[in-house]
């Protein structure tokens, strides 16, 4: 495999998240964006932040599974996810960006869920940074992973916050971020964990114990774990030789959790072969497609085919050939590698050659680190702005929708030609994401509701007044994401932080056209009420594509119903109709900015959750300053999705679990809180209180 920039894959998990872009910095790569800067900005150092103040996550090594008890776990409920996997809606081909792409090759991408965070080598789920990276383009992915690594949790604040400190020791399990859990489960995507061997001070043989009973201790624990964190599997990188005899009990370990946990889905790295040996196929071939087992006893799910496939199997007809023989559907197994950690928009690999539209792909792509871009401006300080957050916003939208920034322009506007891995923000020579894979979508019923929140900010907003003025970042609290960014014609959109209705964004407006938001497969059972929020536009129009006529759009313009705090509310009713809606658009004139769109049953629209019975707050310590950490508490209930934690009205958060820790809270804008609950469609029901 031809590879430039020499880093190796252990140093790439070791070094971890922002903070690789140091250690490219000196060999090319991905580094131009870090040795760019930004005057007077004030950089966060990735990794400088210890152990961050509350629940985090950890690295786990055979001892801390087999001691994981959820009763004594120190921050267990504030890691949890209780986010069902939900549902995707059967592929529609004409209300695809592209109609002749064919939906059935997959993504599966392993990202850094830490880009931009101080705390490197712990996962902190809630934090006040308001300059990190978030998701908000799953609809095109299916599985996705994290990767970065973590620190055991027996490793001190001082030495965690110390990147090349001795006695840094990584687990070789670490648990996805659960923030990040909870967004993809909104969005039906499934969400993996990391195994990454080898590691210092671990004896490999400790996870391959095996009970009188056939049982094993490790596979149990992380069976409890994966179920009790609320997350789908893990990424198995086993990247060092083994024997034959350990190599034979890993496969039987994978196949107990297979067997215990069928939904425990494992994606294998194309690393180490089934006789022990460190040895990178770059396909799908005899050598490596054992680790599948067999249609009827499957030992793992996937396979993530390295990346020097192109000088291997270079249309990858190898690995679906492979896949097919041993009676396998290939896109279900084989994820040919991407490496954009060090590519960025110029990779070696290009799997848009073989799967575009009009042309099905042989195999399925699996990303890795695709948000390396971000990570590198968060080195450089260039996310501490606004105008920074956007550009690399902007550019985030480019590798996902194409290089117009509209999912159904996708195509390269330049050639690709070496050298490669250079040039890397260059997103004139990609194809983006959605010339390969088609979007998929959760909205299969009612109601739907979005504020553009993608789970990170630096103020927060309700009902258009801001309730708060400092950075915050949780990718739980995020909304289901548009199923494009942006599918427009005549109509200019950006995501834009300069004001919102609720949360931190909206959509900035220009011009008149139309906007396409949501591909749906909704069967209306009355009349649906439709309610638009925003601000400066001259019209706003609800737009309905039906499934037995996809070819045309059904619009319906909103009327004016109130103001306030500067935003204007359009209400409309789209008439029920026994012939299904497949996809929601809306037609705007002006320049302004898009607030809340609301969809829901008439019968339905208004329901509204109840006073939450308890709740609870206790000091948890001292913050910065003169400030103190707390913790709050309730009771889960029925009718509430969501909970917004609030002292005086001033926002602290917003999770679906049944506890919050609020970092750095000042006391003096008082002592008492509440609690509020928010239903699915949105409304937010009578708060409870408590003081401290």
């Amino acid at each position: 495999m031809s590879d430039p920039v020499k880093v190796s894959r252990r140093t790439l998990i070791t070094v971890g998240g922002a903070g690789l872009a140091a250690a490219l910095a000196g060999v090319g790569g991905t580094a131009e964006a870090a040795a760019a800067g930004v005057a007077g900005a004030a950089v966060p150092t990735p990794g400088s932040g210890g152990i961050p103040p509350g629940p985090s996550t950890y690295g786990w090594d055979p001892a801390d599974l087999l001691d994981f008890d959820p009763a004594t776990h120190p921050w267990g409920r504030h890691l949890r996810c209780l986010v069902p996997l939900a549902p995707r809606i059967a592929p529609f081909a004409p209300t695809q960006a592209h109609p002749d792409l064919d939906p059935g090759v997959r993504l599966s991408t392993l990202s850094l869920d830490d880009a931009g965070t101080i705390y490197e080598g712990r996962n902190q789920p809630i934090g006040l940074e308001g300059h990190t990276y978030t998701q908000r383009f799953w609809p095109y992915i299916d599985v996705w992973g994290t990767w970065h690594g973590q620190v055991l949790p027996s490793v001190p604040s001082d030495v965690v916050a110390d990147p090349g400190a001795p006695g840094r020791t990584y687990g070789v399990i670490d648990i996805p971020n659960p923030g990040w859990t909870e967004a993809a489960h909104k969005n039906g995507v499934k969400t993996i964990g990391g195994w990454f061997w080898p590691r210092s001070g671990v004896d490999f043989g400790e996870f391959l114990v095996q009970a009188a009973d056939g049982s094993f201790p490790v596979g149990d624990k992380l069976i409890e774990i994966r179920r009790y964190f609320g997350f789908d599997g893990l990424f198995i990188n086993q990247e060092a030789t083994i024997t034959a005899a350990q190599a034979g009990k890993l496969r039987d370990l994978f196949r107990y959790l297979k067997a215990k946990d069928p939904g425990f889905y494992l994606q294998y790295y194309d690393a180490d072969l089934p006789n022990g040996d460190l040895d990178y196929q770059n396909t799908l071939n005899a050598k490596n497609v054992p680790w599948l087992g067999s249609p009827g006893d499957q030992t793992v799910d996937s396979i993530f085919v390295n990346y020097g496939w192109p000088y291997v199997d270079p249309d990858l007809s190898g690995s679906a050939r492979t896949a097919k023989t041993a009676g396998f559907d290939p896109r279900a197994v084989a994820f040919a590698g991407v490496e954009h950690q060090q590519g960025g928009f110029n990779p070696e690999e290009c799997f848009t050659d073989y799967a575009y539209p009009g042309h099905p792909g042989p195999v399925s792509v699996g990303l890795f680190v695709e948000d390396q871009f971000w990570a590198n401006a968060a080195w450089s300080g260039e996310t501490t702005t606004a105008a920074g957050r956007a550009k690399y916003r902007d550019l985030e939208q480019r590798f996902w929708s194409g290089p117009t920034g509209n999912p159904a322009t996708s195509g390269r506007l330049e050639p690709r030609k070496p050298p490669y891995r250079t040039d890397v923000l260059n997103y004139r020579k990609w194809d983006g994401i959605a010339h390969g894979i088609v979007e998929r979508s959760p909205y299969g019923a009612l109601p739907i509701v979005t504020t553009f929140n993608i789970g990170v900010g630096s103020t927060f907003y309700l009902d258009g007044k801001q309730v708060r003025d400092g950075g915050w970042d949780n990718q739980g609290c995020a909304d289901r994401s548009l199923t494009w960014q942006y599918w427009t014609d005549g109509v200019t959109v950006a995501l834009d932080e300069s004001t919102a209705y609720e949360g931190a964004h909206s959509l900035a407006l220009s011009g008149t056209g139309v906007v396409h938001l949501f591909k749906t497969d909704l069967t209306q059972t009355a009349a649906t009420e439709v309610r638009v929020v925003a601000q400066g536009l001259s019209s706003v129009e609800i737009g309905v594509t039906r499934r037995t006529n996809p070819g045309s759009i059904e619009w319906a313009r909103l009327t004016p119903a109130r103001r306030s705090a500067g935003w204007t509310e359009y209400r409309g009713r789209i008439a029920r109709d026994d012939d299904r809606i497949a996809r929601i658009s809306l037609r705007t004139s002006g320049s302004g900015h898009l607030g809340k769109v609301f969809l829901a049953d008439t019968l339905t629209a208004d329901l509204a959750p109840n006073r939450p019975g308890s709740f609870t707050v206790a000091d948890a310590g001292p913050g910065a300053g003169a400030t103190r950490h707390l913790t709050f508490a309730w009771h889960l209930q029925a009718d509430a999705a969501a909970y917004d934690v609030l002292q005086n009205g001033r926002w602290l958060g917003r999770v679906h679990r049944d506890v919050f820790f609020a970092e750095s809270v000042d006391l003096t804008n008082g002592r008492v809180f509440g609690l509020v609950p928010i239903a699915a469609n949105g409304n937010r029901g009578p708060a409870v209180t408590a003081a401290l």
